[in-house]
């Protein structure tokens, strides 16, 4: 259990709302460090997926050329607007994290503890998933499609490698998973909220590839990381219990169940 208390009286939680997401954000160090230690947490099953993941990646990896030549073959001016302004700023974090602001601050208009919630881990997800990218990017140092000529799929030149060679694995891909992933969890009983998400993230990923800025198999894999990310972080999101009182006097208090 993790306390903080407020110092003002009784009333802080009427006038200064905002308090409570104070402490929440706090609440992210022990999401990242979950985020990190996650697979050493992972049960049988969980490990079964991740190695099928891996599989299917390096089966794609050989099928990547071809997928690449026949994207590039059927591009359209109509769907290249789509991808641009539709879809690819979700990745970016153009759209994303804008729309997770303002469910933030409708939250305190409507008092929806459970949409500022959403809001944080969704910003958390969003973090996480771009810095577990990012590290393999680095330890990986893959070439992108557009970056060969021809591409090569195959040439990965990790760890020691040009800095601009980082496609392995897509970072668009994975923060709009994690992000979806959080959301969708979150309100899973609303049937078209799951729906609108993850097939939202599936064509902002597809749309990588479709741009000829990432192999299919960085897709997937970045897909994959951004979902473990979001589970992980929604998971740690319903372990938490905002009390209106302290155990020492009027204030708020914030329980984290192990």
């Amino acid at each position: 259990m993790v306390g903080a208390t407020a110092q003002d009286a009784g009333d802080s939680l009427r006038k200064n709302p905002s308090m409570i997401d104070l402490r929440l954000v706090k609440s992210g160090l022990i999401d990242a460090g979950d985020v990190a230690i996650s697979p050493v947490r992972w049960n049988q099953a969980q490990w079964a997926i991740a190695c099928g993941v891996v599989g299917l990646t390096i089966g794609l990896v050989t099928q990547d050329l071809v997928i690449q030549e026949f994207v590039q073959r059927n591009r359209t001016s109509a769907l290249d607007a789509v991808s641009k302004y539709v879809l690819e700023p979700w990745g970016s974090g153009l759209y994303t994290l804008p729309a997770l602001g303002i469910m933030y601050g409708c939250s305190f208009a409507f008092h929806d503890k459970k949409a500022r919630m959403t809001a944080i881990k969704g910003v958390e997800a969003f973090a996480y998933a771009a810095i577990a990218t990012e590290i393999f990017k680095q330890v990986f140092h893959r070439q992108r499609p557009y970056q060969g000529d021809p591409p090569n799929p195959y040439l990965w030149v990790g760890p020691i490698g040009p800095l601009s060679y980082t496609s392995f694995p897509s970072g668009h891909s994975a923060v709009v998973f994690a992000v979806a992933t959080v959301i969708a969890s979150s309100y899973k009983k609303t049937v078209w909220v799951p729906v609108l998400c993850y097939t939202l993230a599936s064509l902002t990923a597809l749309s990588r590839v479709y741009d000829n800025d990432h192999w299919m198999s960085d897709v997937v894999m970045g897909s994959a990381i951004g979902l473990a990310i979001g589970q992980t972080v929604f998971r740690n999101s319903v372990r938490l219990k905002l009390l209106p009182e302290s155990p020492t006097g009027p204030g708020l208090t914030l329980v984290y169940r192990l």
